[in-house]
């Protein structure tokens, strides 16, 4: 998963291309989407919160989430790219 907004402002494609791909497990629960990484020595889970999420794009082993995210009291936009079944994960 990398996130497509940094304070509530669309990343340029470099700063977007550049990041870590963060690893887990999506979980729906009530109104929102949970990100809990599959090691819990990274951080502690759930490492994401996308509230409110909407399905934005779908496209072969990609899915775009937006929706807001809670960053200290305030409440920004968020969009979640997401890889499902990565190659990377193979060896």
């Amino acid at each position: 998963m990398k996130r497509r907004f940094r304070n509530g402002i669309e990343l340029p494609q470099r700063d977007f291309h550049d990041q870590e791909w963060t690893r887990g497990m999506l979980q729906y629960q009530g109104s929102a989407l949970y990100l809990c990484l599959s090691s819990p020595d990274n951080l502690p889970a759930p490492y994401g919160i996308l509230y409110r999420p909407t399905l934005k794009a779908c496209f072969s082993d990609t899915i775009t989430f937006s929706g807001i995210e809670q960053e200290g009291e305030r409440w920004l936009a968020q969009v979640w790219f997401c890889e499902v079944g990565s190659r990377r994960d193979v060896a």
